[in-house]
């Protein structure tokens, strides 16, 4: 075997190992809507760069039929691809897209390393731990007694807002009907967006005929963000757009924006 087929063969290979492993990860944590605004592509593609480029070159510089000590080289070549892969994936597992957190007036993706670990382990039992599988759609509403609310406020101040707070989580949608009660209808979505977003808006919503009250809402992250379509009607989530909400959202308050909420 010539060193160019072993090195085709190795490159075979990990293409394969990393396709499933990647069609794993897109499929549980990154919905093709919050993949773009979860920046995931970026890590990635380094982890593929250095998976697919890393082993199969050393097997195209090392190898050589019959050379003495053939087996060990490839065994320790195998064994850093592995090393790398295994941290590369270990970064994408702490950095995974854990829940989607519906407070007052948007939602929030939070990312596993962004739980605050102190209120993590004060949580009900099902938030102690990041989903496996996320993200989990929850909801974190502000307490209605107003000492609760203030101390709320005030942890915010100081770094822990409610969403990276799983005490605070309840499943969504929260009894008190927030956030989809202050959701952007589709009427004034569609006339407060940009000419060149307006088509895009209509058919993401066109989507969802089946909704009595289609609307928007902003999902943020430190990341960077998208959109989630919900039935105002009784808070279900019709889906995810990768749209950015803000200039719509920012246009239907003007005054001739449309009347968000209405």
């Amino acid at each position: 075997m010539t060193r160019w087929k072993a090195s085709a063969i190795h490159f075979a290979i990990s293409f394969v190992v990393l396709a499933t492993i990647f069609a794993l990860v897109l499929w549980r944590w990154y919905p093709p809507a919050l993949f773009g605004m979860a920046k995931a592509g970026p890590l990635l593609s380094v982890l593929a760069g250095v998976d697919l480029v890393l082993g199969p070159l050393l097997t195209l510089l090392i190898y050589r039929h019959g050379k003495k000590g053939l087996k060990f080289d490839l065994a320790f070549i195998a064994v850093a691809q592995v090393a790398a892969l295994g941290f590369g994936l270990h970064t994408v597992w702490e950095s995974r897209p854990a829940y989607i957190v519906g407070t007052s007036d948007r939602f929030h993706l939070v990312f596993a390393n962004e739980i605050d670990p102190p209120s993590a382990a004060k949580a009900p039992a099902e938030y102690r731990h990041a989903p496996w599988f996320g993200p989990e759609v929850v909801s974190a509403p502000l307490p209605d007694d107003p000492k609760a609310r203030f101390e709320a406020m005030i942890a915010a101040m100081t770094g822990l807002e409610i969403q990276y707070d799983p005490s605070k989580y309840v499943p969504y949608p929260a009894a008190n009907g927030e956030p989809a009660k202050k959701a952007l209808p589709v009427r004034d979505v569609l006339s407060a967006a940009a000419p060149a977003e307006r088509t895009a808006w209509r058919n993401a919503f066109e989507r969802h005929r089946d909704a009595r009250d289609p609307a928007l809402l902003p999902l943020q992250s430190t990341r960077g963000s998208a959109s989630v379509l919900v039935d105002r009607a009784d808070g279900r989530i019709l889906g995810y757009v990768a749209l950015d909400p803000w200039p719509t959202v920012e246009a239907a308050k003007k005054p001739h924006g449309g009347a968000a909420g209405g």
